[in-house]
C-alpha cells in the first residue's frame, strides 16, 4: 500500500516525489551540491560519486525522475563542514558524550542545521571555507567531520535500518541560519585527538614483539654461551631481558627452555660458528569477526591518479612501439608535479623511473617534448641501470628510498629487465607470481607503489584484451591494477582498458597527440561507440530514404518492394543506396533494431500473390499518436496494391 511518508512497501511514486522535492530545495534554495546514492545506503550511485555532485536542476530532475529511489548525497566542502556525532564509538564511548564534555569546556554549539541520521547519530552543518578540513574519522571519540572531498546523506533518505534521515524540528534549513564553525571546534578538527600531557615515553624502537621474541632471545642465549657464560648466568640474563624488552614478556618456563637449548653446547664457539635455529614460536592468526569488520572504520582507497590508478602494484601492458613509455613518463611527470593526467586529478609524490631500455639522451628528448616550456618536477628521478631481483634490486631500491623519502612511486620499464632465474623445477606461473609478489610485498611494507611496464603478445584476443598480456596469469594475478592498450593497425586511436581490485573496469578511447607528445582521452569507449553508431545511422542513405518516404506517405506508413525502395533512394538520397535488391534486403535486416531504437520505425514483410510476386516490405512508426494533429501532406507516395503490382515511382510527388 502506498504511503505519503515513503515508509513501507509500494512507496515508489510518492516517496520519490518527496526525494525529488528535497533535492531540488537543497540545490536551488540552499546552494548545496547534490548527487544520488544507492537506496538505503551511503554508496554513490554515479561513477564518480561526490565528484558528480551539482546544483544543476536538470541533473537533479534526471536523477530523481520517479524511476529509482535514490538517497540524497550532499557534497561537503566548498564552504560547508559537517560534524558527524556517531551513535557509539568503538571504545564504547558515545559521540554525544564526547560532545557534551567539549561543550562544558568550550561552550555550547550555536544553533545551526541539524540532521538526525537513520543510524541514530547527528549531523551538525556549519559554514567554513578552510580547505585544510577534508575528511576525518574519530578525530575525537565518536566524532567525525566531513569537509573538502567528503559527503553526507540528507533527509528524507532511507537508512539501511529503514529509518528516514530527518531534520531536527527546531533546526531545519530555513528555520535557522547556517552557523559559522566555532573557532574551538575548528581548532580541534585541525589538531585531531587532544591528548593529555604525559611524561616522555620510553623508546619502543628496541622492543621485541610477538613473532620475534623467541628468535631474538635464543640467539642472545647462544651468543652468551659462545662467550663462555654458564647456563645459570644465561638464564638470569634472559629473564631480565625478557621483562625489559619483550611486549608482552614470554612465560619464565619458555625462557628457561631456550636457555637449556643453548646450554647443551660446550662453552666457546658453537658448531660451525653459527647459532642453531631457535624453537619456532606459534603465531596466532590475526582475525576479526564479521560484525566487527562491518562496524570497522577503515581508511578509503588512496589514488595516485583519481579513479584510474590506486596506490599499490600496477601493470601497464601494450604492444611494442605503441607508445606505452610515452604514457608512463607523462603520468609520472604529472604525478611528481601534482598536475592532471588525461583529465584526472593526481596526488603529488616523488617518482623514481627505472627506464632500463632507454638512454639519458632519449629520455631527455622525450621529457622535453612532453613538458614543452614547463619546468621539470624536482622530485622525479631517472635511472637507466638497475640490478635484477637476483643481484640486489630490492636492496638498491631500499637505499634509494632512504636517501629520497619523498619517493612514493617507482616505475619499472620494463618488467623483463629486472627478472631473475627460475628456481629448480619452478613452473613459469610460479616464477611470474613469485617475482611480482617479491617486489609488491617489499614496497607495500614501505608504503610505496610500483608500476611495471610489460609487453603484449602479438596474438589478438577480441574477447578479453587482458589475455594478450605476455607471460602467464601469474603476472596479472599479482597486480592490484592492470592497464592494457590495444590499437588497430593504421588507426590513430587506441583503447585503454583498466581493471583492478579497487577500480571499476573501464574502456577509454585515447589518441596520441603529437602536438603535445602526450596521450589524450577521447571519451569512454562505450559512449563513443554509441555516438558513432548513431551518426552512421543518421548519415545512412537507406535511413534517409525510409524516413522521407514515411514523412510523405498517408498515415506515415509506406509499403513496397525492394526495387521500389532502390528507385526512391536514387531521388531522395541522390545515390544508389545498395548494389542490388539482395544487398538492400540484408542492409534493411541489419537496420531493423536501430530504426526501432532511434526513431520507433517498425519493419515487416509479407509475400504477394501467394508468395509468387516477391516480398512486400512495410515501414511504419510504432507510435502514430505524434502525428494525430498534423494536416495530411499535399504530396505523398502511394502504397502499392496488395496484389503486389508496383505503382511507378514518381519523383514529382516528392
Amino acid at each position: 500500500m502506498e504511503r505519503e511518508d515513503g515508509k513501507g512497501e509500494g512507496q515508489t511514486v510518492s516517496y520519490n516525489d518527496k526525494l525529488r522535492r528535497h533535492a531540488q530545495y537543497y540545490t536551488k534554495n540552499l546552494g548545496l551540491r547534490a548527487f544520488p546514492c544507492k537506496p538505503k545506503t551511503k554508496k554513490p550511485a554515479t561513477e564518480h560519486g561526490f565528484k558528480d555532485a551539482t546544483t544543476d536542476p536538470d541533473a537533479v530532475d534526471f536523477w530523481w525522475n520517479g524511476t529509482y529511489l535514490y538517497n540524497i548525497g550532499i557534497a561537503t566542502g566548498n564552504g560547508i563542514v559537517v560534524l558527524d556525532v556517531d551513535a557509539k564509538h568503538d571504545i564504547g564511548k558515545y559521540g554525544d558524550e564526547t560532545l557534551a564534555e567539549l561543550e562544558q569546556q568550550y561552550g555550547p554549539l550555536p544553533d545551526t542545521w541539524m540532521c538526525l541520521t537513520g543510524g541514530g547519530g547527528t549531523h551538525y552543518y556549519f559554514a567554513c571555507n578552510d580547505p585544510a578540513l577534508t575528511v576525518a574519522t574519530d578525530f575525537l571519540p565518536g566524532l567525525d567531520y566531513r569537509g573538502d572531498g567528503g559527503y553526507v546523506v540528507a533527509p528524507p533518505s532511507l537508512h539501511e535500518s529503514r529509518r528516514e534521515y530527518e531534520w531536527e524540528a527546531a533546526h531545519r534549513p530555513g528555520d535557522v541560519p547556517l552557523a559559522p564553525l566555532p573557532d574551538w571546534l575548528h581548532r580541534l578538527m585541525l589538531q585531531g585527538r587532544e591528548r593529555p600531557t604525559q611524561a616522555p615515553r620510553e623508546s619502543t624502537a628496541d622492543k621485541l614483539h610477538e613473532g620475534s621474541r623467541n628468535d631474538a632471545l635464543f640467539r642472545l642465549a647462544c651468543s652468551l654461551r659462545s662467550k663462555g657464560m654458564s647456563e645459570a648466568g644465561i638464564t638470569a640474563a634472559l629473564l631480565a631481558e625478557n621483562q625489559d624488552r619483550c611486549e608482552p614478556p614470554l612465560p619464565d618456563r619458555e625462557v628457561e627452555k631456550l636457555c637449556r637449548s643453548a646450554g647443551k653446547y660446550e662453552r666457546g664457539e658453537l658448531p660451525g660458528g653459527k647459532a642453531p635455529e631457535p624453537p619456532k614460536e606459534v603465531q596466532p592468526l590475526q582475525i576479526i569477526s564479521a560484525p566487527d569488520l562491518q562496524r570497522a572504520i577503515l581508511p578509503p582507497v588512496k589514488f595516485l591518479i583519481d579513479g584510474i590508478l590506486p596506490e599499490g602494484t600496477s601493470l601497464l601492458s601494450a604492444a611494442s612501439k605503441i607508445g606505452k613509455s610515452w604514457m608512463v613518463l607523462d603520468a609520472g611527470l604529472d604525478i611528481a608535479a601534482g598536475e592532471p593526467f588525461m583529465g584526472h586529478k593526481t596526488n603529488q609524490c616523488g617518482v623514481l623511473y627505472l627506464a632500463l631500455e632507454d638512454s639519458y639522451s632519449r629520455l631527455q628528448n622525450r621529457m622535453n617534448k612532453i613538458l614543452g616550456r614547463k619546468a621539470p618536477p624536482p622530485q622525479f628521478y631517472f635511472t637507466t641501470k638497475a640490478p635484477t631481483l637476483d643481484t640486489g634490486l630490492l636492496e638498491t631500491l631500499d637505499n634509494h628510498l632512504k636517501q629520497h623519502s619523498d619517493t612514493k612511486l617507482i616505475i619499472i620499464d620494463t618488467l623483463q629487465m629486472i627478472r631473475g632465474q627460475a628456481l629448480p623445477r619452478e613452473a613459469a606461473y610460479a616464477q611470474d607470481y613469485r617475482e611480482m609478489r617479491m617486489v609488491k610485498e617489499f614496497l607495500d611494507s614501505r608504503g610505496v607503489s610500483v608500476i611495471f611496464i610489460h609487453h603484449n603478445r602479438k596474438m589478438k584476443d577480441d574477447g578479453d584484451p587482458f589475455n594478450m598480456i605476455s607471460g602467464t596469469n601469474g603476472i596479472m594475478g599479482a597486480a592490484d591494477t592492470v592497464w592494457t592498450i590495444t590499437k588497430e593497425r593504421n588507426s590513430e586511436e587506441a583503447t585503454l582498458h583498466i581493471t583492478g581490485r579497487d577500480v571499476e573496469q573501464s574502456r577509454t578511447v585515447i589518441r596520441f597527440d603529437k602536438g603535445s607528445w602526450t596521450w589524450k582521452a577521447v571519451g569512454a569507449a562505450d559512449w563513443l561507440e554509441e555516438q558513432r553508431a548513431r551518426l552512421a545511422y543518421e548519415e545512412s542513405p537507406i535511413v534517409k530514404t525510409i524516413k522521407k518516404l514515411l514523412d510523405q506517405s498517408p498515415e506515415h506508413k509506406w509499403s513496397g518492394k525492394m526495387s521500389d525502395l532502390l528507385e526512391a533512394g536514387r531521388f531522395i538520397a541522390q545515390a544508389y543506396i545498395a548494389a542490388n535488391e539482395t544487398a538492400l534486403g540484408k542492409a534493411i535486416k541489419n537496420l531493423e533494431k536501430p530504426l526501432f531504437d532511434y526513431d520507433g520505425i517498425v519493419h515487416s514483410s509479407s509475400s504477394s500473390n501467394g508468395g509468387n510476386g516477391g516480398k512486400k516490405h512495410h515501414f511504419y512508426y510504432q507510435d502514430l499518436s505524434q502525428f494525430e494533429d498534423e494536416a495530411p501532406p499535399e504530396q505523398t507516395f502511394v502504397d502499392l496494391p496488395d496484389d503486389g503490382s508496383a505503382t511507378p515511382f514518381d519523383p514529382a510527388r516528392l
